[in-house]
């Protein structure tokens, strides 16, 4: 099935059905970051997605769900380097989660606003399996830059 038919948004919903049915933990945790980006909104990334039916899924219905076919090549696309600072942090962390390739987590994991702070957060909870038992909230001090003591 041609991904050119999907809008962004929706393969974003499908990337994270096909993450959440199929994948371990780290692929979760890197397509909750990957889809938080706006690298879904630009050219050649739905190139590099495949949009898949699973028959007869859990209910007994097919379900159609999407898997990155390629993400060193998606980390790649010229892209990335039109996006944030941030997006293209995140996409570092999702690509070293998704691959099992180290990056530098003092460069990475530092990021600039408290949504994308909370995606890293939340990221490392589903990567450690723990995504059922916790959940990151907003707080004051998560959400204001100079928070009070």
């Amino acid at each position: 099935m041609s991904t050119s038919e999907f809008s962004p948004d929706s393969l974003r919903t499908l990337i994270r059905a096909g993450a959440w049915i199929g994948g371990p933990d780290t692929r979760k945790a890197a397509v909750h970051l990957l889809t938080s980006t706006k690298l879904p909104d630009q050219p050649g990334f739905a190139d590099l997605v495949d949009v898949v039916q699973i028959p007869e899924y859990d209910d007994g219905h097919d379900i159609q769900v999407a898997v990155i076919r390629d993400w060193p090549a998606l980390l790649a696309l010229p892209a990335v380097e039109h996006l944030s600072d941030d997006d293209r942090r995140l996409l570092a962390l999702a690509g070293s989660l998704a691959t099992g390739q180290p990056v530098d987590l003092a460069t990475n994991a530092a990021v600039e606003g408290h949504e994308h702070a909370a995606k890293v957060a939340e990221a490392m909870v589903i990567a450690a399996g723990y995504h059922m038992k916790y959940e990151v909230n907003a707080t004051e001090r998560l959400t204001t830059r100079f928070a009070k003591a």
